[in-house]
């Protein structure tokens, strides 16, 4: 888990992008592990994108565009605002998951037995 890593996440034209949060799971793991400086050369196997209230709704959408086209396998667009995630799965599955409702690993592309997080606690 960590937060604002660059990913590449194409090449040429190169696509970096730094998610607010991300997860990589063992099984996304480079040879090397995550690098001490530069660009991530692989994808995460989750990225999160908290959406501020200058942010653009078709710039958030890009960004989940570009990570799915990767093959990141779960996206989560964080609304605190309107305190609702919005799940992003490759395939353009999505749902969205409002205050009351709880993130599970699968929300989170990762099997970890027992894992939640509700959503309230999620868009604070």
């Amino acid at each position: 888990m960590g937060t604002e890593a660059g990913f590449l996440l194409a090449q040429d034209p190169d696509r970096v992008r730094a998610p607010d949060v991300h997860f990589v799971s063992n099984a996304m793991l480079g040879p090397g592990g995550i690098p001490e400086e530069g660009y991530i050369p692989f994808i995460p196997t989750l990225a999160v994108e908290i959406v501020s209230p200058n942010d653009l709704d078709s710039k958030v959408m890009e960004k989940v565009d570009h990570y799915l086209e990767a093959g990141v396998p779960r996206v989560w667009v964080v609304r605190p605002k309107r305190e609702t995630v919005t799940v992003y799965r490759t395939g353009g599955l999505a749902r969205i998951l409002r205050a009351g409702d709880t993130l599970t690993s699968d929300d989170a592309g990762f099997v970890t037995e027992g894992f939640a997080l509700p959503v309230a606690e999620a868009v604070r």
